[in-house]
């Protein structure tokens, strides 16, 4: 992992969007490529911001490891399955707003707009008691809109219901995988619990 690389990109994305992604637009990253160098190395931050956060904060009196380490795959699997779900999808809407559809394409710009959902995530779950920062996690959606035009030729006319479309699958896979996940895992640690 290169983490020069995964820390100015997400420096410009943050600070001057526009033009990188223009700077994007020029590269030939697969949808492997970009997991791995890029998103994998923000989601395993927010795992581990989850972890520290939950050993420095948790009560003493609730304080489990294995919940913690289960509440960090949690968060691992939640940012890693709606990232991919979210692009597939987003993929299949684009000729219905004339865009273009590619795969890769797609990938590029779902990944590289969570990035400051992604960075939101990170700090929420280290500090938990700043929960209502999780709204910074909206700049989001400012960048899926600079995106949407340069990676896929969104024609401005189109470009406000593809975005507001494609945000609505994006929070509702979210949720749909926060309310699945969240029932197996808390299932599986209920057993864990009765095991000791």
């Amino acid at each position: 992992m290169n983490f020069s690389f995964v820390f100015n990109r997400f420096k410009n994305l943050i600070l001057n969007p526009k033009s990188e992604w223009k700077a994007i637009e020029l590269e030939a990253h697969t949808k492997d490529q970009l997991i791995k160098q890029y998103a994998l190395p923000l989601m395993l931050m927010v795992a581990f911001c989850s972890i520290i956060g939950d050993s420095i904060f948790q009560s003493r009196l609730t304080f489990s490891i294995v919940a913690v380490l289960f509440k960090a795959i949690f968060v691992f699997g939640i940012a890693y399955a709606g990232m991919y779900i979210s692009a597939i999808i987003i993929t299949e809407l684009t000729t219905s707003f004339s865009s273009k559809k590619d795969l890769n394409s797609c990938y590029r710009l779902v990944i590289y707009s969570l990035s400051a959902y992604f960075a939101a995530s990170a700090i929420t779950n280290l500090l938990p008691f700043l929960r209502e920062l999780y709204i910074l996690g909206l700049y989001s959606i400012y960048l899926f809109w600079l995106g949407t035009s340069t990676v896929l030729q969104t024609p401005e006319d189109n470009k406000a219901g593809f975005v507001v479309v494609s945000n609505l699958i994006i929070l509702g896979v979210f949720v749909i995988l926060n309310l699945i996940l969240g029932a197996i895992f808390t299932g599986i640690f209920g057993v864990v619990l009765l095991m000791k």
